[in-house]
């Protein structure tokens, strides 16, 4: 198990392994982890390249902007264009492309150029014209795009176009960061309906957030309570902030410190840090007295707050 956490030294990035021993000598401007945990990528005077688990340069960082490694190709960019470059370095598919948003997903990338969007595969061929205003990744046989006139639909990966709403209910499709399927809007505030268009969170809330473990998190006057995917109030709102749940621990913020309820709303982890981040592979990171720590779901430190504050924070991947 090979799960690194980023973590700050002396204003410069690294990364720690679940015992707090470092992997990667913090020496970094800029570290992402990614790729089903094999390459990180990394940013050193705005010049991006990769690293191994172990924290060898694979590549030496000299592309001006860089994304992920997705199915065996990475979304690099000289300055001017982007294009695909393998994981040996070599440049396989040119820097034609003036944006790469998401990379390759069930074989195809999304590519821009003049302010139009489609797709090419990983011989660099288009397959989908670049005729679109937005393109979203592929999550099954189909993907999302939307029209400049913004009409949404449904495509295949031979470019065959169907009508969103025919198709989407059936299949597993990428969502969007700001999509929230199932939100209602009327003059009392946001609620929520389940796929049979039932009302399943009234429409009282200033905010509903996304389904996350079955559970929605709403908010109310300036404060956040938690519903169950089947309509049930699980926890009123009175928690100052309140984020979704992630292994079955959701963050919240009370009085100005941080702690942890479980999904039957009971408070598992009491509100004594300065800052926190959600659970991943069952450590998270939290802030207390200017100091960085992961804790376990007992609340208990496996790695002491000893480590300086960084928002790359996000936990053990």
């Amino acid at each position: 198990m090979n799960q690194l956490a980023v973590i700050k030294q002396n204003g410069k990035l690294g990364c720690i392994n679940r015992y707090g021993e470092i992997v990667v000598v913090p020496q970094w401007d800029y570290i992402l982890c990614g790729d089903k945990h094999e390459r990180l990528l990394v940013e050193k005077d705005s010049l991006y390249g990769f690293l191994d688990r172990h924290g060898n340069i694979l590549i030496q960082p000299k592309y001006k902007d860089g994304n992920l490694f997705q199915e065996g190709l990475a979304a690099v960019g000289n300055g001017q264009q982007y294009g695909f470059i393998n994981i040996k370095g070599d440049t396989v598919i040119p820097f034609i492309y003036d944006d790469i948003d998401f990379g390759f997903s069930q074989g195809l990338a999304d590519v821009t150029k003049n302010d139009s969007c489609g797709y090419i595969n990983n011989r660099g061929e288009i397959v989908i014209p670049l005729v679109y205003m937005t393109c979203y990744p592929f999550k099954s046989k189909y993907g999302q795009v939307v029209t400049f006139d913004y009409k949404r639909l449904l495509i295949d990966k031979h470019g065959g176009i169907f009508e969103y709403d025919e198709i989407s209910p059936k299949i597993k499709l990428w969502q969007p960061r700001d999509s929230y399927p199932g939100t209602i809007q009327t003059l009392t505030g946001q609620g929520r309906v389940n796929k049979k268009g039932d009302t399943i969170v009234p429409p009282i809330y200033t905010v509903t957030g996304n389904l996350s473990e079955h559970r929605y998190i709403v908010e109310f006057k300036d404060k956040w309570g938690v519903y169950s995917d089947k309509g049930k109030l699980i926890v009123e709102p009175i928690f100052d902030e309140l984020w979704h749940y992630s292994e079955g621990y959701a963050r919240f913020k009370l009085n100005e410190k941080w702690g942890f309820i479980n999904k039957r709303g009971k408070v598992v982890i009491d509100a004594v840090f300065d800052d926190a981040n959600s659970f991943t592979n069952g450590l998270a990171y939290v802030e207390l007295n200017g100091k960085v720590g992961y804790i376990n779901k007992r609340g208990k430190f496996v790695i002491q707050p000893i480590l300086e504050p960084n928002r790359l924070g996000t936990g053990f991947e």
